[in-house]
């Protein structure tokens, strides 16, 4: 019994000091993963996403902002005289011919009128822009002259209320040309280049505002010359709704709330 016991423990000190080898796959298993070349460790490290920094309120929806193209503005949806679009643009820097200097209008809305202007040139057509933006108060002088000249406050239909004025949204633009002798009347509705207008603005996404034979709904007179500008794609959904502009804008629901 005694040999016995010195055999198994001569053969546990064996085992001890000797552990069984391993293969060359098990080993590798176990073995610590060589360092990955620079350029992968820094497109590893490119990719990981950084911290996230705190952030202050969320900026408004465009339908809460005032910026949504198709926000509503007419004699009961006003815009507070504070509001002015922060994407302003010189038309002259555009390139756009203007009546007068300092003519500004938002940078998407800008970027369309140069294609448009262009493309009426190439078709010999000399429309100019006489009027783009206005802030409240340049609306408000602009309705008193015109309250003046007619002796209405209502200026005749022909002048929006300060506020209510699509030129405040900074995409809407009054055209004239050279047989309208530059002015800003309904004589520009019977040349060509109102006729233009009237076939090719939506390419650009401008709307007659205030069409003839509609003044019971937009509430002005008509206005050949007053474009607005809605983008492309909601021209296309006017189109095909079949609407005027201002029922169209009625039912998108999008309020000046800002």
């Amino acid at each position: 019994m005694l040999v016995l016991l010195l055999v198994c423990g001569y053969a546990l000190l064996q085992f001890i000091s000797s552990p069984p080898s391993v293969s060359t796959g098990e080993a590798a298993s176990v073995k610590e993963a060589p360092n990955p070349p620079k350029e992968e460790r820094e497109e590893k490290k490119a990719k990981t996403p950084a911290k996230q920094l705190a952030k202050g309120p969320p900026l408004p929806a465009p339908a809460e902002s005032c910026d949504d193209l198709r926000v509503l503005v007419d004699h009961e949806h006003t815009l507070p005289y504070r509001y002015v679009p922060q994407d302003l643009v010189s038309l002259d820097a555009a390139g756009v011919p203007v009546l007068n200097g300092g003519t500004l209008l938002r940078s998407e809305a800008a970027g369309q009128l140069q294609l448009l202007m262009a493309a009426a040139a190439s078709d010999g057509e000399d429309l100019i822009i006489a009027s783009s933006y206005r802030s409240y108060a340049d609306q408000q002088a602009s309705h008193d002259k015109w309250a003046n000249f007619y002796g209405d406050p209502n200026a005749g239909g022909m002048s929006a209320l300060p506020g209510h004025s699509q030129h405040q949204l900074g995409t809407a633009v009054d055209f004239t040309n050279s047989a309208a002798e530059y002015q800003i009347w309904q004589p520009f509705g019977r040349t060509s280049g109102s006729a233009w207008l009237e076939k090719n603005a939506g390419k650009y996404g401008y709307v007659l505002a205030y069409p003839e034979g509609l003044e019971a709904e937009t509430g002005y007179q008509w206005e050949p010359w007053h474009y607005r500008y809605i983008g492309p794609e909601n021209v296309e959904r006017l189109q095909d709704s079949g609407m005027s502009l201002q029922k169209f804008l009625t039912e998108e629901g999008v309020r000046p709330r800002c």
